[in-house]
C-alpha cells in the first residue's frame, strides 16, 4: 500500500533537512507520495509543493509585517491536509507556523515534530502544545532527550542532521598566498540587511592591520545584487555559491548565528558569531530568550568559547579577536579544542537515513 506524507519546512535550514529526509524516504519506498511546504531542496527531491509560503521572515516584526499572508496561507495548508488525508504529517522546525497548523488539525492526523521548538531557550509552555497535538518528537540536540523523557512525551534521538549536509570531497584552493576571510551573512533578507553592513565595517578596519581577500557566501541572485551594492567600494571580494568551498578556503569566518556554525566547526575553521536585528526584535528576543549564548556550538558544548557579538558591541573588540584567530593565538587553540569536543558529542552518522527508516517502519505504530 502506497504512503502519503505531508512535510512542512518553512525556513532555509528546514528545507535543507527536509530535502535530505525526502531523498532518504524515497530510497526506502518507491511508491511514496510526499507533498507539503518547502523550498528548492525539497522540490529537487520531487516533493509536490504548495507554493507562495511567506518564507524567511526574521523575528517578531518580520512576521507581523506579513501576518495576513501567513494567516491566509495557514488556512490553505490546513485545508490541503484535510483534503489529501496523509498517513502522517511531519513538521520541521519553524514553530510559529507549524504549531498553529498542528492545533488546527486537532489531533485528527498522525504527527511527528522533527527539530522541535527550542523550548529550553524560550517559551517552555509550548511543551503542552506538543503534548496535546504531536504524537512523536525527533529532537536534534543531545540535551533535549532529558526534557522529553521528563515530560513523558514519546521521542527518539538520532543525532544532529547537519552532518548529512556535508559531502566527502576534495576542495580546490585559492593559491594567491593571501589570507582569506569568509563572511556568512545569513539566508534571509532581514538577516543580511542587518548583519552584512557591520561585517563590512569589521573587514574594512582589519584591512589596516593586514592584507586579505574577502569571500562572501550567497546563492540567491537577489541577495547578490545587495551584497555587490554594499561592497561596491571594497577591493578584493568574491561572492561564492558553494558554502563548503568558501569555509574550506577561509582562514577566519565571520558568521551569523545558526546551524551553519556547526558546519564551520566541522571543518575546524576559526569563527566569530554575530546576531543583529531590528531594535524591536532585539528587545522582544531579550525578554523571551533565557540563554546567555546564541551559537549552537557554544550551546552544545555548554561553554562560551566562540566569541559572540549581539546587537550592540564595540568593533575594536571584534578586531582583537579576529587578529588573534588569524595569528593562531590562545583563542584559536580554544576554538580548535571546542570543535573536537563538539565532534565527539555529535558523532552520529547517517542521521537522516535513520530517521527515514524509523518513519517508514513506524507509521502504523505512531498514535
Amino acid at each position: 500500500m502506497s504512503r502519503k506524507i505531508f512535510i512542512i519546512a518553512g525556513e532555509k535550514s528546514g528545507d535543507n533537512y527536509g530535502g535530505i529526509l525526502c531523498k532518504e524516504l524515497k530510497k526506502l519506498r518507491k511508491d511514496i507520495f510526499i507533498f507539503g511546504i518547502g523550498g528548492n531542496e525539497m522540490e529537487k527531491c520531487g516533493v509536490n509543493l504548495i507554493k507562495n509560503f511567506p518564507f524567511g521572515q526574521m523575528g517578531f516584526t518580520g512576521v507581523l509585517k506579513k501576518i495576513f499572508a501567513y494567516l491566509k496561507f495557514l488556512k490553505k495548508v490546513v485545508k490541503k491536509i484535510r483534503e489529501e488525508k496523509p498517513d502522517i504529517v511531519i513538521f520541521i522546525d519553524n514553530p510559529g507556523f507549524n504549531l498553529e497548523v498542528a492545533k488546527r488539525l486537532k489531533g485528527k492526523f498522525k504527527t511527528i515534530y522533527y527539530i522541535p521548538p527550542k523550548i529550553w531557550a524560550h517559551n517552555y509552555k509550548r511543551i503542552e502544545i506538543l503534548r496535546k497535538y504531536i504524537n512523536f518528537v525527533i529532537p536534534i540536540f543531545p540535551f533535549e532527550k532529558e526534557i522529553y523523557k521528563k515530560e513523558n512525551i514519546p521521542y527518539r534521538y538520532f543525532g544532529h542532521p547537519f552532518i548529512d549536509l556535508i559531502k566527502d570531497r576534495e576542495f580546490k584552493k585559492f593559491n594567491n598566498g593571501k589570507i582569506k576571510i569568509g563572511i556568512l551573512p545569513g539566508s534571509r533578507k532581514e538577516e543580511i540587511e542587518y548583519n552584512l553592513p557591520i561585517m563590512k565595517k569589521i573587514v574594512e578596519k582589519l584591512k589596516a592591520k593586514f592584507e586579505f581577500d574577502v569571500l562572501i557566501s550567497c546563492s540567491d541572485k537577489n541577495f547578490k545584487k545587495y551584497i555587490e551594492k554594499i561592497f561596491r567600494n571594497f577591493s578584493e571580494f568574491k561572492i561564492i555559491e558553494d558554502l563548503h568551498f568558501l569555509i574550506n578556503n577561509s582562514d577566519l569566518i565571520l558568521t551569523v548565528s545558526g546551524t551553519v556554525n556547526l558546519e564551520v566547526a566541522y571543518f575546524e575553521k576559526p569563527m566569530i558569531v554575530f546576531y543583529k536585528t531590528s531594535f524591536l526584535n532585539y528587545i522582544f528576543a531579550k525578554l523571551m530568550v533565557k540563554l546567555n549564548m546564541i551559537s549552537p556550538v557554544n550551546i552544545i558544548v555548554g561553554e562560551k568559547i566562540i566569541p559572540e557579538y549581539i546587537q550592540f558591541f564595540k568593533i575594536d573588540s571584534v578586531i582583537e579577536n579576529a587578529i588573534e584567530l588569524v595569528k593562531k593565538g590562545k583563542l584559536y587553540e580554544k576554538e580548535m579544542l571546542c570543535f573536537k569536543k563538539l565532534k565527539e558529542i555529535l558523532k552520529e552518522k547517517g542521521v537522516s537515513k535513520n530517521i527515514a527508516k524509523f518513519i517508514i517502519e513506524n507509521v502504523e505504530r505512531i498514535h
